[in-house]
């Protein structure tokens, strides 16, 4: 059928007025769309990245990542009607103190209000521009309240504090190993000098102040500890406690101390090493037998959301997790849900929806602790993570659970 000019013209008219009431309809559709807001939040991660403390920084900077991730894939963090996607800005500190307080700096400047960072050697100078620009910050960092205390408001520690792997942990394993004589060898910085406080503290507590026959501290990049070796083998010790030295150190300090004739054992407490450069460089055969704390068998692993965690480091990094990075990623997400949680970015508003909340992650459920806990001492304030400590030993070059 054909239509006539006049039809023609009609039904061109009819269908005008129908696209421009079809575009007036869906106007304020898109201006809604539109009004959605999406910003970015940024995180600094004030790591080392370089040097030999590298391991660890690149630990941490990958368990945030995933975290940064998960929470971005999952659609941001929704603050009174703006999404927030993260977005992780990286700072090489090279484990310099001067440097991991520049790297806070240009933070600072740039408006960056949250940081992830390790190391009480770096962490303890960068704590008066914490506090004064209220960065809320997740420290992966041992000590104990001379970092976690009410001052510190802004500062989360990830770790388990030297209080809980030096204090109880520690003196557990060297009571089962009937130690009768202990060395002890850690870096010259605020984390070794701290560790070593609180060891000391610990021993005189369990009135065992008499094993200690020999401290020694050098610098956290030392390739050749034999000078230290040969002044703390000439105490015979039975037991060498490793201090909280990254792989690549542990891995050295006990290559040269089985080289020099010791036979005895070592703990490494506080560092956390990951086995595969420990295993490498140290000697499969000469670290047999070490005892550490907050490494998990890969065989081992305690649920369904940690095993999946790992399978995902290890499909990108071609490499297991170590602890910094788990347990910053379990801190970022708990970090995530406060934000939500107090509907602000206001740093006051973010720690006090922290401190009371309770999230299920990758080693079942996160809390912060530390308020009038009788194992944390004078720390006054839920500003310490916790979650499960494993303790492990190598054998046959991969560790295991400690028995």
């Amino acid at each position: 059928m054909r239509l006539s000019k006049k039809a023609v013209s009609l039904f061109s008219k009819v269908m005008m007025v129908t696209v421009l009431a079809a575009g007036l309809l869906a106007a304020p559709l898109l201006a809604s769309s539109a009004n959605a807001e999406v910003k970015k939040l940024k995180i600094l991660s004030n790591n080392p990245f370089s040097g030999k403390a590298a391991s660890w920084g690149f630990s941490q900077d990958r368990g945030v990542g995933l975290a940064v991730d998960k929470v971005n894939k999952a659609g941001g963090i929704k603050v009174g009607g703006v999404t927030y996607m993260w977005e992780k800005v990286r700072c090489d500190n090279r484990y310099i103190p001067a440097d991991a307080v520049s790297c806070l700096k240009r933070g600072v400047a740039q408006g960056i209000r949250f940081m992830c960072t390790l190391g009480g050697a770096v962490t303890k100078p960068q704590i008066p521009l914490i506090n004064k620009n209220k960065i809320v910050t997740i420290a992966a960092i041992a000590g104990g309240a001379d970092f976690t205390n009410a001052k510190n408001k802004y500062l989360f520690r990830t770790m388990p504090s030297a209080d809980l792997t030096i204090s109880i942990e520690g003196i557990k394993i060297y009571k089962k190993l009937g130690v009768k004589k202990l060395g002890l060898l850690t870096a010259d910085n605020v984390l070794g000098r701290s560790d070593a406080k609180t060891l000391k503290n610990a021993l005189k507590v369990n009135k065992m102040s008499d094993i200690l026959v020999a401290e020694e501290f050098v610098p956290i990049n030392t390739s050749d500890f034999t000078p230290a070796l040969t002044r703390i083998l000439a105490k015979n010790p039975d037991h060498i406690e490793g201090g909280a030295w990254p792989a690549a150190g542990l891995a050295l300090l006990i290559k040269q101390a089985r080289e020099l004739g010791y036979k005895g054992t070592f703990t490494n407490l506080t560092g956390a090493p990951k086995v595969g450069p420990l295993v490498k460089i140290g000697g499969k055969k000469n670290v047999e037998g070490v005892i550490m704390l907050r490494l998990w068998p890969p065989d081992q692993l305690p649920t369904k959301a940690f095993k999946e965690y790992w399978a995902d480091y290890r499909r990108l990094y071609k490499q297991d997790p170590g602890a910094n990075s788990w347990e910053s990623y379990m801190a970022f997400m708990h970090l995530s849900a406060a934000i939500e949680k107090a509907q602000s970015l206001d740093p006051d508003k973010v720690v006090a929806a922290m401190r009371d909340l309770k999230i299920v992650t990758l080693l079942g459920e996160l809390q912060l602790v530390g308020k009038d806990n009788p194992l944390l001492p004078g720390y006054g304030i839920n500003n310490q993570y916790t979650s499960p400590l494993p303790v492990t030993v190598i054998k046959d070059g991969k560790p295991v659970i400690y028995q």
